[in-house]
């Protein structure tokens, strides 16, 4: 385990309390992210998991999760701070932590927090599992409104697909390529679009895309 905790008695504390179960070795303890990849670095072996504070100085702790996963990806991260609001545990969860808990958590419940990250499990505090569900609803309002208004333009499943495309800057080939349908046929949908979107143009049509949110 290592640990990476801007608050030196909060930090001394966490090491201590956590030497008590023989199963735990804390083989790197650090006050910022950047002191934390850099003795991640002259370790033989990373860690299994590594609990972290997200407000630290150089290098806060969304950051040196994004950084550990880039040169660790097997090295799960659980996130441990007083912050619990929506905008935080979804930028956490984004640099790919593996687990949400505040510090009010219980050392005995850190302790199984960890054990669940190191077997691919995904540990949530109870105050923070809200904001993974609001997420998902919203996404899934979100897609079922595009879908909506894909509709009420009157676009085809394929449509859809092939406007996207356009409107992210792929070529007629590049198009056909990703869809796995002929050049002829991608440029008979753009038609197709130019008329039901009433655009002229790939630019036209890539705004109309985004304005009803394919995009």
């Amino acid at each position: 385990l290592a640990i990476a905790e801007d608050h030196p008695d909060l930090l001394a504390g966490l090491v201590e309390k956590l030497s008590f179960f023989p199963d735990v070795e804390v083989v790197a303890a650090t006050e910022n992210g950047a002191e934390l990849v850099a003795a991640l670095g002259l370790l033989r072996e990373p860690p299994d998991v590594v609990l972290m504070d997200i407000e630290m100085p150089e290098m806060d702790g969304v950051e040196t999760t994004a950084e550990v996963a880039r040169r660790w990806p097997e090295v799960a991260v659980v996130m441990l701070t007083v912050f619990d609001d929506d905008a935080r545990v979804l930028d956490a969860l984004d640099a790919w932590a593996t687990g949400y808990l505040v510090k009010e958590t219980p050392i005995e419940s850190v302790l199984a927090a960890v054990h669940d990250a190191a077997r691919g499990r995904t540990p949530l505090a109870p105050e923070v599992a809200g904001a993974v569900v609001r997420h998902v609803r919203g996404a899934r309002a979100e897609a079922r409104q595009r879908e909506a208004d894909a509709r009420a333009l009157g676009l085809t499943t394929r449509e859809r697909e092939v406007l996207v495309l356009l409107a992210r800057g792929y070529t007629d080939d590049g198009a056909a390529h990703a869809l796995g349908i002929s050049v002829h046929t991608v440029r008979s949908y753009t038609k197709t679009l130019f008329r039901k979107l009433d655009v002229h143009s790939r630019a036209e049509a890539a705004r109309r895309a985004v304005e009803v949110g394919l995009v």
